[in-house]
């Protein structure tokens, strides 16, 4: 396959990703470019001849996913779209939306003086034709795209029907594509799904360089409020329509419920968000169980006692220009758009006033700038002073963190051969590129806007011999009527022929030399050289159980220990504490190489273990060495 990325490469806006394959051509996505001045002001050309798209794959609808969809059938596209059921009902409003925004803008700048009006990218009919295209599934169904292209969706968590897309090609294996993945903690949407065992990963990295906060964004949200309301002032929250707002509309009702909030008015200033907020209810299979109970007893989990849905604009103008003391929740999230630039007009320069984010700002957006603290902000053609009080409550971003990122690959039994970071400004697409190489040492590659990845020539190297001597047991497991074992290591040629190592032998080779390995094993292992360590070693302090953890679990994230074999110490940790764990590791440490270990790293360890030996007591000691001796 080629694989050419043309969109969310180092930027968080615009997916798009070409695969061709040997039969087939096809898209990951075609959204539309937001913020840094991309709006409804520019037409892009696409990057591709839409008529030689086979048919598309959209991972979720948020418009910079979806939103150049009915452009390119516009401009001849004639294939099938293929997502779940909820994408594209979400699509529906979201495309129909940005139709009429664009409809709004050619006609409101034909009424300035220059009479000249803006093209827009397509028309309320090209949505309609767009829509036709879908062919829609749930989780979990294999698809057959074409004839060398499967497709199946798996949960992401990220807003109602967004997807994994798990994409099996003939003769180049299985690419799976994140699109965006949820945080796992959304009280709406399910964790997202682990990652399968893959050949090739494509994963986005919103948040690739930063942790969520562990602050409940719950109790973040009520203090806010009730200290705004206590100095007379609006609450100013802006959503994206499909996820952010349903889940602040959660929130305030549980906070409602537990009288925890003054009686103050909220607004849901968004007829888009409305819309969307009534699809869950059609699509409840597709939300956590708990949450959808509610639907189930008859209840609605978005409303409440001072909720006021706005219709009409004129409304909308009233309520901002009202001096009543209120929570105002309107799209759009990054201030780009939307009902929230009422508000901003009356709200922007008031010191008693709040304005709340809750989800990711892009570069180049006015929800960015305000962020990262500009004290002057354009808004619908004029100039405001930012005086208001200006929250970011990152606990309820739809997007995985950094931890969040790297478990999902690390998740996977199999890990894959190689990964392309996107959908990530460069720090956080790097940081995440880092950390996987770091601990997981898999092939981590951060693509520019244009690049492309091309495996359709490469040559494929056979190695036949009589006898493949296995340096491992493989655990073979029934698959129909074969026996499998699913294998990542390496061929060793040595005098008497091939052998098969495992992934963790292959590693200690590349790292250290063998005279390294067994003079540094012997040291740990031996009686003797830990109590000549003991005694001629500066006096090293005493460490607690935790500490011997935390230290322990530390070196499995620079990649002392293999996975598995973290995965094995930390287990053994939590289930029987360190002086197990010791006896353990020096145990291995006699029987194979597992320390891919440079010099400096060698002697922390030994430190480590000698302290903790030191802190045994005398009966837990006397057993370690009898152990050692054996």
């Amino acid at each position: 396959m080629k694989i050419q990325f043309l969109g969310a490469a180092k930027e968080v806006t615009g997916s798009c990703i070409l695969i061709e394959t040997r039969r087939s051509k096809f898209l990951l996505d075609c959204g539309q470019r937001q913020g840094q001045g991309q709006g409804t002001e520019s037409s892009p050309g696409l990057q591709f001849n839409p008529r030689e798209i086979d048919f598309v794959i959209l991972s979720h609808a948020h418009i910079d996913h979806s939103g150049l969809l009915p452009k390119l059938v516009a401009e001849g596209f004639d294939g099938e779209i293929y997502s779940t059921v909820a994408t594209r009902d979400v699509a529906e409003l979201l495309l129909e939306d940005s139709a009429k925004i664009q409809k709004e803008a050619e006609a409101g700048a034909e009424a300035t003086e220059s009479g000249v009006g803006l093209m827009p990218m397509f028309t309320e009919e090209d949505v309609a034709l767009t829509i036709d295209k879908f062919s829609v599934y749930e989780w979990n169904v294999p698809v057959d795209a074409s004839d060398d292209v499967t497709v199946t969706f798996l949960d992401a968590g990220h807003i109602l029907g967004a997807s994994i897309s798990v994409i099996d090609i003939s003769g180049a294996g299985r690419l799976v594509y994140t699109g965006d993945i949820g945080h796992g903690h959304s009280p709406i949407m399910n964790p997202p799904a682990k990652l399968n065992n893959t050949d090739f990963l494509i994963i986005e990295s919103t948040y690739g360089a930063r942790q969520h906060p562990t602050v409940n964004p719950k109790e973040s949200l009520k203090q806010i409020i009730r200290d705004t309301y206590a100095s007379k002032g609006k609450v100013l929250i802006p959503v994206f329509a499909v996820g952010r707002a349903q889940e602040v509309l959660y929130i305030l009702k549980q906070l409602y419920e537990e009288k925890k909030l003054p009686n103050i008015p909220v607004y849901f200033d968004t007829p888009l968000g409305a819309e969307t907020t009534s699809l869950y209810r059609h699509h409840q299979n597709y939300l956590r169980a708990q949450f959808r109970s509610s639907f189930l007893k008859g209840e609605n989990p978005f409303h409440f006692g001072t909720l006021d849905f706005i219709r009409g604009n004129n409304r909308s103008l009233d309520v901002a220009s009202s001096e009543e003391p209120c929570v105002v929740i309107a799209a759009s999230g990054m201030l780009t758009g939307g009902r929230i630039l009422n508000h901003l007009k009356t709200t922007l320069e008031d010191p008693d006033s709040s304005l709340v984010f809750v989800g990711y700002q892009a570069e180049g957006t006015p929800g960015r700038e305000i962020l990262d603290g500009k004290k002057r902000v354009e808004i619908a053609g004029k100039e405001y002073e930012v005086k208001l009080k200006v929250h970011y409550i990152p606990g309820l971003s739809a997007h995985a963190d950094a931890d969040g990122l790297f478990s999902f690959v690390n998740s996977a039994s199999i890990l894959p051969k190689k990964i392309f970071v996107v959908h990530g400004e460069p720090e956080n697409a790097e940081a995440l590129r880092r950390r996987i190489i770091n601990n997981l040492r898999i092939d981590t590659f951060v693509p520019e806007m244009g690049y492309t990845e091309n495996f359709m020539d490469r040559e494929v190297v056979k190695v036949v011999e009589k006898d493949v001597h296995i340096d491992f047991k493989p655990e073979f497991t029934k698959v129909g009527e074969l026996e499998v074992y699913p294998f990542v290591g390496a061929l060793l040629k040595k005098q008497d022929g091939i052998h098969l190592i495992s992934k963790e032998q292959y590693i200690g080779i590349l790292t250290e030399t063998e005279e390294e390995l067994e003079t540094m094993l012997t040291k740990m292992t031996s009686k003797e050289g830990l109590e000549a360590e003991t005694e001629t070693a500066e006096p090293v302090e005493e460490i607690s159980e935790l500490a011997f953890k935390e230290k322990l679990l530390k070196y499995a994230d620079v990649g002392i220990f293999s996975k598995s074999r973290a995965r094995e110490l930390k287990n053994m940790l939590e289930n029987e504490g360190r002086d197990a764990t010791i006896a353990h590791i020096n145990k291995l440490a006699r029987k194979a190489r597992l320390y891919p270990l440079d010099a400096t790293r060698q002697e922390e360890l030994r430190r480590v273990l000698v302290a903790g030996i030191n802190s045994f007591p005398q009966k837990a000691r006397k057993l370690f060495n009898e152990i050692v001796e054996k």
